[in-house]
């Protein structure tokens, strides 16, 4: 799978599929882009951040660690890469429901909890890919809420 995630990963730099529909490893992709976008935009990369998304994207998607961590890599590459959040954004919005959308928003809320403060740049671009994700502040408030008590669980 490692090699099939930077096949994958090396074919969308090399041509451009913005008319293609999103694969579910396109969708696993713009999801983990996301979560990086979340761990970094507060001005540092925080290791609590990255094992909680390491964690995130087991639990979702199911994965290998393995997978994972090559998954994160890719995350990292393409969040570099990047210049606007909506590429990522639309590609979930074209597959996935209210419901799904919300579970990513909830995990996006996660990582920025996770280390018991949450910065202005972090709270900001969560509600800015919320917004993005097609959510209203209801289901902006309920995300957070849920992300809150699976953290007090955890």
């Amino acid at each position: 799978m490692i090699k099939t995630l930077q096949d994958f990963f090396t074919s969308k730099l090399s041509k451009n599929q913005d008319d293609a529909e999103p694969s579910e490893s396109d969708l696993k992709l713009a999801a983990a882009t996301l979560m990086f976008e979340v761990v970094r935009s507060d001005g540092q990369i925080d290791e609590i951040e990255l094992t909680t998304m390491a964690e995130v994207l087991g639990q979702q998607f199911k994965m290998p660690e393995d997978d994972i961590s090559s998954m994160m890599k890719l995350a990292k590459t393409s969040s570099d890469m990047q210049t606007s959040l909506q590429k990522f954004t639309r590609e979930v919005c074209e597959k996935w429901g209210s419901t799904e959308r919300m579970k990513l928003l909830e995990n996006l809320w996660i990582i920025a909890l996770v280390d018991k403060k949450i910065d202005r740049h972090e709270r900001h671009l969560v509600r800015k890919v919320a917004g993005l994700l097609y959510l209203n502040d209801k289901q902006i408030v309920q995300s957070r809420e849920n992300a809150k008590a699976r953290l007090a669980t955890h």
